[in-house]
């Protein structure tokens, strides 16, 4: 292998936002984490949410405004997808008829 192409791997601290450290090998000079083993949910057994940028809150917001407000607007929304539609042969009978 050449060595003048291989990436230098530097010895570096990772920190994670809940206070956890350790060291690894990368090739970068620094590393910040937002979950690690010691924090994440699935290791600790504990439900915890996390909410990136009020995902959850957005998500809330558009679900109540595709709701419908009232029983009114149900019915009404039932009644225009069960009105009946004619079909070609009905069409083209009628026109004929005429």
């Amino acid at each position: 292998m050449k060595s003048s192409i291989q990436p230098k791997l530097n010895k570096i601290t990772v920190v994670c936002n809940c206070g956890y450290t350790f060291e690894t090998h990368t090739t970068l000079d620094s590393l910040r984490v937002d979950m690690c083993s010691s924090c994440h949910p699935f290791y600790t057994g504990t439900e915890k949410l996390i909410d990136t940028e009020g995902r959850i809150d957005k998500f809330n917001r558009r679900r109540t405004l595709a709701q419908p407000k009232t029983q009114k607007d149900t019915k009404a929304q039932n009644n225009s997808q069960t009105q009946y539609k004619p079909s070609l042969k009905e069409i083209f009978n009628q026109n004929s008829e005429n």
